[in-house]
């Protein structure tokens, strides 16, 4: 498996902008939670803190297909730039008026603006990769890399923002996100010798992402993801507190991070032989089932293994539609095909982090899973009802010139075809960050 990884890590200038983009996502995982206890430090309201970082992510959902096309248009280094400028505008705003008493609108514009001004560090990595690796075999392995590291910066993150605001002062967690993100977005503008864009025209991908049937169901099962993590998320934590056991809620939801990333390591690292869309339903399926294990966690020693596993079968599921949204978007928008599916789970996390919240308010943390229950089984039943129209707007998709299957390097890698000589076949896989 490392052998994989390795030669991937080889490929022209990715051992420098692989540790910037981890660096510059750091904060995706860091904002949410440090609104939250920061304006609960200050105002003693959870809730009030847990509206103020869903409107950052409603301004995130609403502007990321945007960026993406920017990106993909002038180029990754005009826009993160632009961007980065906003964001800490923006954050700076919101700390400073949270701090100072001013009233709530302005927060909420503040948050609104940096949400929608993030820079999307993420799938500019992507697209790197795929710029880099486009009809290569290793393409799949990379895309599992940057799988595990979105899972690892969601290991990492809310520990760290966590232990700032409790150890510093509320506003530390904050101020360190902002500190990651411009280190990691600037080492990325940098870097332009990696940088796909500008493209000489541009291209518009939403209405293909909307409008055509296959992506269409893409979007719909990533939507549900991020349904099934805001459920997650909270009813974790919820339960830990039942439990007696407060602490233990950032543990819980930790392994599911975990497995998920583990699971993304080893599927990306081994040679598949099925067609994509058909490993991604089978994923899809999986899921399906894994989103409704943690309902028989009755008891804190039957929870840490259930979330575990519930994690794993979370990972290939979001590798392999990414990797059809690589597959069937052109290359000259992949930057935005990638931020689509980024509004779709950043969307779902803000309809279902609420939800599952009021669930458990009213019923306990079990009650508060079966948003993750049900969005689980909504993932396998889209999956399974967008087969058809997936697998034909793939086959379409292999069949343009210098895409698909009329080249051996891209016959193996979607696992239709034997890898060329000297190299083992594996699979076309790619993420989102959460």
């Amino acid at each position: 498996m490392t052998t994989a990884y390795h030669r991937a890590l080889a490929t022209p200038g990715a051992v420098r902008f692989v540790p910037a983009a981890f660096i510059g996502r750091l904060p995706i995982a860091m904002v949410s939670v440090g609104t939250v206890l920061f304006v609960q430090a200050r105002t003693d309201s959870y809730g009030l803190g847990g509206a103020v970082a869903a409107t950052s992510a409603v301004g995130e959902a609403l502007l990321a297909p945007r960026l993406g096309r920017a990106l993909d248009r002038f180029g990754q280094a005009r826009v993160l730039l632009a961007c980065l400028a906003c964001h800490l505008a923006a954050m700076a705003t919101l700390i400073a008026t949270v701090a100072a008493g001013a009233p709530h609108p302005v927060w909420f514009t503040a948050a609104l603006v940096a949400g929608g001004s993030l820079p999307p560090v993420a799938a500019c990595s992507r697209a790197r990769w795929s710029a880099r690796l486009s009809g290569d075999e290793l393409l799949g392995t990379a895309l599992a890399l940057e799988s595990a590291l979105d899972e690892l910066v969601f290991v990492l993150g809310p520990v760290l923002v966590t232990m700032l605001a409790v150890l510093v002062t509320p506003a530390a967690g904050l101020i360190a996100a902002m500190v990651f993100l411009t280190a990691g977005t600037t080492a990325l503008v940098f870097l332009r010798d990696t940088d796909p864009g500008p493209r000489d025209a541009e291209i518009t991908t939403r209405p293909r992402m909307l409008r055509d049937p296959g992506t269409r169901t893409v979007l719909v099962v990533f939507f549900c993801i991020g349904l099934a993590f805001g459920g997650v998320d909270v009813s974790m934590v919820a339960f830990a507190r039942e439990e007696g056991l407060a602490a233990v809620g950032g543990l819980l939801v930790g392994l599911f991070a975990g497995g998920s990333a583990l699971s993304g390591l080893v599927y990306g690292a081994r040679a598949q032989s099925r067609p994509l869309p058909d490993r991604f339903l089978r994923a899809a399926t999986f899921m399906a089932f894994g989103m409704t294990l943690p309902l028989a966690g009755v008891a804190l020693p039957l929870m840490i293994p259930l979330a575990l596993l519930a994690g794993a079968t979370s990972s290939p599921t979001l590798i392999t539609g990414n990797a059809l949204v690589e597959r069937l978007v052109d290359a000259q928008a992949r930057t935005e095909g990638f931020t689509w599916l980024t509004m779709a789970v950043v969307s779902g996390l803000a309809a279902g982090t609420p939800v599952a919240g009021m669930l458990v308010d009213s019923g306990g943390a079990h009650h508060g899973l079966l948003v993750t229950a049900v969005a689980g089984l909504t993932i396998g039943i889209a999956a399974l009802l967008g087969r058809r129209a997936i697998a034909s707007r793939h086959g379409s998709a292999a069949s343009r010139p210098g895409v698909g299957a009329t080249q051996p390097a891209a016959t193996a890698l979607d696992g239709g075809g034997a890898a060329p000589p000297g190299r083992p076949p594996h699979c076309d896989h790619a993420t989102i960050a959460r």
